[in-house]
């Protein structure tokens, strides 16, 4: 975890605690409700807007954790607050070196979430992970393909 992460989640649980109740920052809250106890959040990717009109430029994030006890990445779509109410068909997907063309690691097919997508997830200790994600709302459709990323 990069240094200014940990002072901020450190000065945010110290005055959540002064205040009588535990703040979680809202990564943190979807991986605890999402992908299960245990996993921290690593990164995040943006969905760019690739085809059709409308909407903001970035329509949604996929968020990435890592479990050390499971050795598992888990990853979950969301769309930005603006496209809440008119996201559909949201995906996401984690894929390892050992993906084959054809087998998932880990996708979730679009046609089910209109909220959310995920949360899937990936075994690939001591290797880079494939994530992708994508997301339909009004005319505009967002995605995003990052290879090689979270390395560990």
């Amino acid at each position: 975890m990069p240094k200014l992460r940990r002072v901020l989640t450190a000065a945010t649980v110290g005055i959540a605690g002064v205040a009588g109740s535990i703040a979680i920052a809202p990564a943190a809250n979807a991986a605890t409700s999402l992908c299960g106890s245990g996993y921290a959040y690593v990164g995040k990717h943006a969905m760019t807007r690739d085809s059709g009109t409308g909407g903001p430029r970035t329509g949604g994030y996929v968020y990435v954790y890592y479990s050390k006890q499971t050795r598992h990445n888990c990853a979950i779509a969301k769309p930005v607050p603006e496209l809440r109410s008119t996201a559909r068909k949201i995906g996401v997907g984690l894929y390892s070196p050992a993906y084959k063309r054809g087998h998932s690691d880990g996708y979730n097919s679009w046609e089910n979430y209109r909220k959310w997508a995920g949360p899937v997830y990936v075994k690939a200790p001591h290797s880079c992970i494939t994530v992708v994600g994508d997301v339909s709302a009004g005319r505009a459709h967002y995605s995003v393909n990052k290879r090689g990323v979270h390395c560990g």
